[in-house]
């Protein structure tokens, strides 16, 4: 593999669509997998593509349940069903709280090897680089750059129009990004951005390629399509549970 591949495993926003997963991303480079984000769905999904023992490290972006709920079954998995004995698992310190309550002692830390992250945290992972920035979302959420070899996706996770992807750098080649409103039923209290300012934003930053994502169960995906499409000056595509995207087209 040549550049970054990312594969949706879920992208249903805030709840699942009838034969769906919610949020969930595996990004590979020639070297590493990166699995990023775990809402419900994504660790049966996943293993259409790789072996859990292939998983290189976890990220999860926030402690929103259709963003991180599977992380307490994606525990018992590893723990009693590979030979796997420490999973790196690189979140906010809220993933780590919500994923503790669901053990007899209150701690994950048998298996999971948590690195917290922040507002202008990088990580590591093989020969990934993550930077993280804090969206515009009712909790601590954490937007992510994954950049290897000068190939670079970036992931906005939730965020409402208070955030700038510029705070991720400029020319991503790909950015996967949530269009969960249209311009007609987006509100200021409303903590998510539509379609049209999800392409604004990847215009300002001059990103290759927009794959809309968080589409919530009910909406028309051709109209979240086509409000992107309409102002976004490359390349749109909406996220498909099992499609994969290359930095290298």
């Amino acid at each position: 593999m040549v550049g970054l591949s990312l594969t949706v495993l879920g992208c249903s926003g805030s709840y699942a669509a009838a034969g769906q997963a919610c949020s969930g991303y595996l990004v590979q480079s020639a070297e590493t997998t990166v699995w990023v984000d775990c809402g419900p769905g994504t660790l049966g999904n996943l293993q259409n593509h790789v072996e859990l023992s292939e998983v290189d490290a976890i990220v999860v972006s926030h402690h929103h349940p259709d963003h991180c709920a599977e992380l307490p079954v994606v525990y018992n998995a590893y723990k009693y069903f590979t030979e796997v004995t420490q999973v790196r698992v690189i979140a906010t310190s809220d993933v780590k709280r919500v994923t503790d309550v669901f053990q007899p002692d209150g701690d994950s830390g048998d298996l999971f090897s948590w690195e917290i992250v922040h507002d202008g945290t990088t990580a590591h992972v093989g020969d990934i680089e993550i930077k993280f920035s804090r969206t515009d979302h009712p909790v601590e959420t954490l937007a992510m750059r994954l950049e290897s070899d000068n190939n670079s996706i970036v992931y906005t996770s939730d965020t409402g129009p208070g955030w700038s992807m510029s705070q991720l750098g400029a020319e991503p080649d790909i950015v996967i990004g949530e269009g969960t409103l249209l311009d007609a039923n987006a509100h200021i209290s409303i903590p998510h951005i539509s379609c049209s300012h999800l392409a604004n934003e990847a215009n300002n930053v001059r990103a290759k390629q927009l794959v809309v994502t968080h589409v919530p169960p009910g909406s028309n995906p051709s109209e979240h399509f086509d409000e992107a499409a309409a102002v976004f000056e490359g390349k749109v595509e909406l996220a498909v549970t099992g499609r994969t995207f290359s930095t290298t087209g």
